[in-house]
């Protein structure tokens, strides 16, 4: 049993040594496995935090260009402000001026309607008197040439009655 016990003692111990040789030979390998590993993950770190700085960079500058922007939209919005402020009384005057304007040409147009209506009726009664001394006229023409005609007859009987009284006194030499 002695001599059982020491040869389970000794494979024991080889199989103990060549554990341990086995672990020292792979561990290197699988050191130089966990260093390839971590180069992988620090090189992805590394981009990652690149990309992550380019990012920020290019936030900053967009967030420049933001601010910058809100701050001339502002300024913009502040001199409009300003510039209403500054003419609100020209503008008022203005306004009062065009009113008044239309006013006056409001009070012109009424004038302009009641002359026209006026001239209208106007109008319309020469045109009554001229229709009326027309025919009153008219029917003295008429008047008046019946008359000449009356005349007319009257001298052409005289002539009658005094070309008989020279045939009368010519057949008496």
């Amino acid at each position: 049993m002695k001599n059982f016990l020491m040869s389970v003692l000794v494979v024991a111990i080889f199989v103990a040594l060549g554990a341990m040789y086995w672990y020292q030979t792979t561990f290197d390998t699988r050191m130089m496995d966990m260093n390839s590993r971590a180069e992988a993950i620090e090189g992805k770190y590394q981009s990652f935090t690149k990309t992550l700085h380019i990012l920020d960079m290019k936030f900053i500058g967009r967030a420049k260009h933001v601010q910058t922007n809100k701050d001339n939209i502002t300024q913009l919005f502040q001199d409009l402000d300003d510039f209403k402020d500054k003419h609100a009384e020209d503008l008022f005057t203005i306004n009062t001026k065009i009113d008044s304007l239309g006013a006056i040409v409001d009070a012109n147009n009424r004038s302009v309607n009641t002359q026209i209506k006026a001239l209208k009726k106007t109008i319309q009664n020469l045109r009554t008197t001229v229709s009326q001394n027309n025919i009153a006229t008219t029917t003295k023409v008429q008047k008046i040439i019946r008359d000449i005609k009356s005349v007319e007859k009257r001298l052409d009987k005289i002539e009658l009655l005094t070309g008989d009284e020279k045939k009368e006194k010519k057949g008496l030499f």
